[in-house]
């Protein structure tokens, strides 16, 4: 408990350079916790409680029996007024048996003590005034005057008419006095006795000087601290500074509910300030919090006081937590129309989404039938390239062939002319009835028709070669640049495909032409169909 008290105390005194606002927020946030963790120190409080009942079943002695339900008046007189009243008459009863009239007027005191704090003022005053003063000793007659303090302190707050207020006032101030006289000026009960002198005369600052001396001095004492923390927030609310009665009023309600005291009154107190501010949230389930520790504990004029705060409090709640509701109805039915109007945007988006698919796709298709289309162009576009290429060279090549054969013809008719006037006739008739001129001319024709497709497809004996099945390649002989066989196919790579035209062309016979391209289709490492395609792709 000490050390959670002093992380406070260093919490309060850290966050006061970063101002009141900063400081109320982080010390209302540790109280809200210690409010949701009460159960936890009401247990703790129970295991003492229990603890001590344990050791009176194991003790017979009187007086040790005494000093135990010393003790554990002790614990119950701010926890359970019932508990602690009965304690008290058990310690009467144990007096009387010990014949000890100093132990009779302690129990006594402790009777009227809780009577005063149950309401019960006529009973408490009877056992109060039975008592001789004379004969308590200092520390009894310190308590003496406490408990008569006490008992006309609630009955002054309970008083209606101002008569009787003035005269309830008055022994206020007297037994104050008395009891002054008799502490020990350097203890905390002779401040705190004096703190409220002074500031009943009005001088809050003298108040406020000793009050924080204790409060410095205290600082490891969770109960004195509490109880410091209440007497600073009086002498704040007389100076008229809500913000730091605020302050210590919250540090005194913690200092309670960790100890786990059931009848205190600076919560309550607080409530009704932060009610008064407009923080309802948090005035509402302070004074719950607070009644309900009142009622436990039995403390029915605390019950009685905070009973007639309740239902202002609770109104002011009722009507804020209505209010949210009919702001939280109006935002879900807002809600509920942006949610209609955000499934009809969505259907239209998706509609137009899947047009603009639609839309996508046919422009997708429309592309790629352009961009085959394209492929197909600039294919027909390479073939016509090379179509003119070829029809380039072979049209400059036959104008020169038909040249070179018209020279021959004319240079052919001259010499047949020379000799029929020389009158060498036989001669002429040899020459023109010989077959070496046609073959003398045809081998001149396919080695010109050779020479001129191989600069075309300067690759073409390899790349036909490379159709062919291993060790069935067709070379040219020494001297030849195209053998017969490749001869055929060179025409099939220029697109006559014909037998009956390439043996027309080459000057075969149609069965000649057949039976070389049998001979290679033999030959071939590809199908027939392959073989088709890849001659068109030789020279690319």
């Amino acid at each position: 408990m000490k050390k959670k008290l002093l992380t406070l105390l260093l919490l309060f005194s850290t966050l006061s350079s970063f101002g009141t606002n900063a400081q109320l927020d982080s010390l209302l946030n540790v109280l809200d916790i210690t409010i949701k963790e009460r159960p936890e120190y009401s247990k703790i409080k129970e295991l003492r409680i229990d603890s001590l009942k344990t050791q009176l079943t194991k003790i017979t002695d009187l007086e040790q029996r005494y000093i135990i339900y010393q003790n554990l008046f002790s614990e119950c007189r701010n926890y359970n007024m019932d508990s602690a009243l009965w304690v008290a008459n058990e310690r009467l009863v144990i007096s009387q048996k010990l014949n000890s009239q100093k132990y009779i007027y302690s129990s006594q005191m402790n009777i009227a003590e809780i009577m005063g704090i149950m309401g019960m003022y006529k009973e408490a005053l009877d056992i109060m005034n039975a008592i001789d003063r004379n004969q308590l000793d200092s520390k009894q007659e310190s308590y003496y005057l406490h408990i008569y303090h006490s008992i006309y302190t609630v009955m002054y707050q309970n008083s209606f008419s101002k008569k009787e207020k003035d005269a309830y006032r008055q022994l206020i101030y007297q037994y104050k006095d008395s009891s002054l006289l008799i502490k020990d000026p350097g203890s905390l009960s002779y401040h705190l006795i004096r703190n409220g002198i002074l500031i009943e005369q009005g001088r809050y600052d003298e108040a406020l000087d000793v009050m924080l001396r204790c409060y410095k001095e205290y600082a490891d004492n969770e109960a004195s601290v509490g109880i410091i923390a209440y007497g600073l927030s009086e002498i704040y609310n007389k100076k008229g500074d809500k913000e730091k009665e605020k302050q210590y009023l919250i540090i005194s309600a913690i200092s309670d509910l960790r100890r786990g005291v059931k009848e205190y009154i600076a919560l309550h107190k607080l409530a009704i300030l932060l009610y008064q501010e407009g923080s309802v949230d948090r005035a509402y389930t302070y004074i719950k919090c607070s009644i309900e520790d009142a009622t436990f504990c039995k403390a029915r004029f605390r019950t009685l006081e905070m009973s007639e705060t309740l239902p202002i409090i609770a109104v002011a709640y009722d009507k804020k937590v209505q209010h949210e509701k009919d702001s939280l109805i109006k935002y879900l039915v807002l809600i509920s129309i942006l949610s209609v109007v955000l499934a009809v945007s969505i259907i239209y988006i998706y509609k137009q989404l899947k047009k603009l698919s639609t839309a996508r796709k046919s422009i997708d298709k429309m592309y790629n039938d352009v961009k085959a289309l394209n492929e197909e162009l600039n294919e027909l576009n390479k073939k016509l390239s090379e179509s003119n290429l070829v029809k380039e060279e072979y049209i400059g090549s036959i104008f020169n062939l038909c040249s070179t054969y018209i020279d021959k013809m004319e240079a052919y008719r001259i010499s047949i002319n020379r000799k029929i006037k020389s009158g060498q006739v036989d001669e002429a008739s040899k020459m023109t009835s010989s077959t070496s001129l046609v073959s003398d001319e045809l081998k001149e024709f396919f080695r010109n028709f050779d020479a001129i497709f191989l600069n075309i497809y300067p690759n073409f004996v390899d790349q036909f070669n490379s159709l062919l099945v291993d060790g069935e390649q067709i070379l040219p002989k020494a001297g030849d640049i195209l053998t017969p066989e490749l001869r055929v196919f060179a025409l099939v790579r220029l697109g006559i495909s014909d037998s009956s035209k390439i043996a027309s062309f080459l000057h075969y016979s149609p069965q000649t032409v057949y039976n070389y391209k049998l001979k290679v289709r033999n030959k071939l490492n590809i199908s027939k169909e392959e073989f088709a395609i890849a001659i068109q792709q030789i020279g690319k």
